[in-house]
């Protein structure tokens, strides 16, 4: 797959990521709640449109390290929507930029292993890292289920 940089399928792919994230993340109780939605919405994204998800997450890590203007961007404006309303985080824990890094690497590579119809198996994992630094394991752990009520 070709660099994506500040492409307009780069953009479009990140809006129609945005879009989806947005509608996910409304009308919920708790903080929690509204993170762990986050993270299922953009792993349901990433399973239907895998093309799209590719484009976004591919070279995750290197395009983060390089600070990649397009990819930078995109990572820190979900590593803020991660943070609206969070706890503290703890500092001693990846940050939410490092979160959203690792769940786009994560995603890149079970896509490319053909696995996008796999995808939502991961989302439980997902939610937890998300979660983790702000309210620790075990609360993490409970609301990271696709069921729990956050």
């Amino acid at each position: 797959m070709s660099r994506a940089g500040a492409s307009p399928d780069f953009a479009a792919c990140r809006e129609r990521l945005e879009r989806a994230l947005s509608a996910s993340c409304e009308q919920r109780d708790s903080w929690a709640g509204t993170a762990t939605a986050g993270v299922y919405a953009a792993l349901e994204f990433a399973a239907a449109d895998p093309a799209a998800a590719l484009l976004l997450t591919d070279r995750a890590t290197v395009r983060w390290k390089e600070r990649e203007p397009a990819f930078a961007a995109m990572v820190e404006h979900l590593a803020g929507l991660l943070k609206r309303g969070a706890p503290p985080a703890n500092p001693r824990l990846p940050s939410a930029e490092v979160v959203v890094v690792h769940i786009a690497r994560q995603v890149n590579l079970r896509l490319s292993a053909g696995g996008a119809g796999e995808l939502m198996e991961i989302a439980p994992d997902m939610a937890f890292l998300a979660l983790m630094p702000f309210v620790g394991f075990a609360e993490a752990r409970r609301c990271a289920q696709p069921t729990a009520t956050a």
